[in-house]
């Protein structure tokens, strides 16, 4: 049949999950695709077609088509929702089908002895408002280096995911969020979450022990956070507000 070339190349590829061009596609089949194939995403549907079967009996889904690159993503059906390629001196974290990689490790600023500078945002704060439960006490503060990029990022230690966030600013998101508390967060009505995790993070490093930042970037990174929580469980994805 016209599709079981896709079949065979999709059933020797390795990978958890595969981004392709339409234009190698058609080089696999030695056919050329219909023009639908690069125009409606209707086409790339996983089921219901028999070009689907192709990819669907080698084990493989149709994730996303970019009809601008005329690229197409594949991921495996089924594939273990955690695993882990050494390259080199960090690790590259598959989840779900999706890569992620090895950002850097979350470290809270020091002062010139090696002591974690510790600061109290909320003393701060003029308004009326109660603190939140996570509002008290000491913060620290961190960055990351990184772009100002949209995708999806992971809060690993010890191998095991602990958090897993969306957001459209990487670099933003922990330099101006997490990693620096502002003193109306602390309150009620404030980012509880971005204080919960900056606690985490100082709590962690006067134990010596530092989180592990993973990211996959993406434009679909609202859909993809969603996916991949749906799946995996973590300890500090709970809803605080």
């Amino acid at each position: 049949m016209k599709y079981d070339p896709l079949t065979d190349y999709l059933s020797r590829r390795k990978e958890q999950s595969l981004v392709i061009g339409i234009p190698e596609l058609e080089a696999v089949l030695g056919s050329s695709l219909p023009k639908s194939a690069y125009q409606y995403r209707a086409w790339w549907a996983n089921g219901g077609h028999i070009q689907a079967d192709s990819w669907l009996n080698a084990g493989w889904r149709v994730d996303w088509v970019d009809f601008s690159r005329r690229t197409v993503r594949f991921i495996r059906t089924g594939a273990p929702c955690k695993s882990a390629e050494n390259q080199g001196e960090n690790s590259v974290l598959t989840v779900c089908g999706y890569l992620f990689r090895f950002v850097q490790e979350l470290q809270p600023e020091r002062d010139d002895s090696g002591n974690i500078k510790t600061f109290f945002p909320q003393r701060d704060y003029t308004g009326d408002k109660p603190l939140h439960a996570f509002g008290d006490g000491a913060f620290c503060r961190f960055s990351v280096r990184a772009g100002n990029i949209p995708g999806v990022y992971l809060w690993v230690l010890d191998g095991h995911i602990l958090y897993i966030g969306e957001t459209m600013n990487f670099q933003r998101r922990f330099n101006v969020g997490y990693g620096n508390i502002e003193p109306i967060n602390c309150y009620i009505g404030g980012q509880t979450t971005n204080c919960k995790m900056n606690k985490l993070v100082l709590s962690l490093a006067q134990q010596e022990k530092y989180v592990k930042l993973y990211f996959h970037e993406t434009k679909e990174h609202k859909r993809v956070e969603l996916e991949l929580l749906g799946k995996v469980q973590t300890p500090y994805n709970v809803k605080d507000n």
